[in-house]
């Protein structure tokens, strides 16, 4: 169990760019050498020549021979006037994503790892210590187990300071969660080529990059629980130091977040409540309006389609492997609003319900559009779309990746805006305005806050 001392010391790193260990021009020159240096081979092939994986008659989707990793099936959702009808990823187990954290010298660092995934649009991106699905570390693929397993394996030895159970991109999978978990290690640690020791700032400040740090990293970052304890006025005062938004320290520790929760799940439990949608899971090849064209499995109306990769990567558990990926077709649209309410940060939320969700509907961000979004625009998207062609009150803007193990170069564009709370009078049904206290509150909920929603907060700088 985590102390208050442990996450001061937290907040500490993440008020700290200067790393004395590995300045942040050596981690990018490192990743930039591995860039170089690791050998990487990713070819389109004709799904008849992909072997291992195939189309099951008995299945009706795409598995593997040894029925591991995950399937492709088809999904139709209805709702009173609407179908959704798409390939789906089934992968039920649940896989670690978990960062080891080591105190060194006074300075809390977390070991990050440079890691290739096939559909990585830029080959290395900064991943948490371990990536792996249950199929990974019990070694279904028949190779090596995911370097620093044993840590995760033993973890009750160690201080546990996140260990949720969250959703991954609910639009691309059906009831996909992985464990998002930090452990905190005192004994010495045999650093790996692959890995390397950074502030939490550090992470933060390279997220700026585009496409560097992945989308596992910045799951497991958003749910450190800064909320669930009580502090003294003797470290509140210290924590207040390390602030350069006084706003942002007010939303983080004088958040009043009883009622704001209460609202937030009386709306969610009378959508759960009444929603009449159905979800089916059908044969993947008898999904209407999709078939296979030139090797590839698409539906022109999508903005995604199935491709088959032969795969090599150097220094991998396995080096070589053949395996379908989602392409996506256009970049997709998250983004975040906050404003400044009697001194404190207050983001905007709203719920959404996507194909794929664990308990129908989640917290996401102010906006969420996918490429082929043809819904009419409401007032939140509207002030949104004016604010980013204009620029004003726009405070970030960076291209994020979705997970590159199972989708090809997928791209979305993430954006932070402030604006005047009297912009929005009126929110419309579903917004909620909510400090960051309340969101690091409703986070520790298991399939609370969706994904796109958790990689936004995750940028936020002291």
């Amino acid at each position: 169990m985590w102390s208050n001392q442990t996450l001061v010391k937290i907040i500490e790193s993440w008020g700290l760019t200067d790393n004395p260990m590995n300045t942040t021009e050596e981690i990018l020159e490192w990743t930039r050498k591995r860039n170089t240096e690791v050998k990487v081979k990713i070819n389109k092939i004709p799904f008849e020549d992909s072997g291992y994986w195939y189309y099951d008659e008995n299945e009706k989707g795409i598995i593997n021979r040894d029925k591991t990793f995950f399937q492709i099936k088809g999904l139709i959702k209805r709702s009173d006037d609407t179908e959704v009808a798409q390939p789906i990823i089934i992968q039920n187990e649940i896989g670690y994503l978990g960062i080891i954290a080591k105190e060194i010298d006074g300075i809390l660092y977390f070991l990050m790892q440079a890691k290739i995934e096939p559909g990585n649009v830029n080959k290395i991106q900064i991943s948490p210590t371990i990536q792996a699905t249950k199929s990974n570390f019990m070694r279904a693929h028949g190779g090596k187990a995911p370097a620093y397993l044993e840590y995760f394996s033993f973890k009750k030895s160690y201080e546990i300071i996140v260990d949720q159970i969250q959703s991954e991109h609910s639009s691309f999978f059906f009831g996909k969660r992985n464990r998002n978990i930090i452990i905190i290690v005192d004994e010495d640690i045999e650093v790996l080529d692959s890995h390397k020791w950074m502030t939490l700032g550090q992470i933060k400040e390279l997220m700026y990059y585009d496409n560097l740090v992945n989308m596992d990293t910045r799951t497991v970052l958003s749910c450190i629980p800064f909320a669930l304890r009580n502090y003294t006025s003797d470290e509140l005062s210290k924590l207040e130091s390390l602030f350069n938004q006084k706003a942002f320290y007010n939303s983080m520790f004088s958040g009043d977040c009883g009622s704001s929760i209460n609202n937030i799940f009386r709306y969610i439990n009378e959508f759960k409540m009444h929603d009449r949608s159905k979800v089916s899971i059908v044969d993947l090849y008898a999904l209407p309006g999709w078939q296979m064209v030139n090797n590839e499995f698409v539906n022109l109306s999508s903005d995604f389609k199935i491709i088959y990769c032969d795969i090599e990567i150097a220094g991998r558990e396995v080096n070589q492997w053949k395996q379908p990926l989602f392409e996506t077709i256009g970049q997709s649209l998250f983004g975040l609003i906050y404003c400044i309410e009697n001194g404190s940060m207050k983001f905007l939320i709203q719920t959404v319900s996507e194909v794929g969700c664990f308990d129908k509907v989640e917290i996401g961000p102010s906006v969420q559009l996918r490429p082929n979004d043809r819904r009419d625009k409401d007032a939140v998207t509207e002030l949104f779309s004016e604010k980013m062609e204009t620029g004003e009150g726009v405070l970030f803007s960076g291209l994020f990746s979705e997970e590159g193990g199972r989708f090809y170069h997928a791209e979305n564009r993430n954006i932070l805006i402030k604006i005047d709370k009297d912009e929005l009078p009126i929110l419309p049904q579903g917004y909620f305005w909510a400090d960051f206290h309340t969101l690091n509150i409703l986070v520790q909920f298991n399939n609370c806050l969706n994904i796109q929603l958790r990689n936004l907060l995750s940028i936020l700088k002291l």
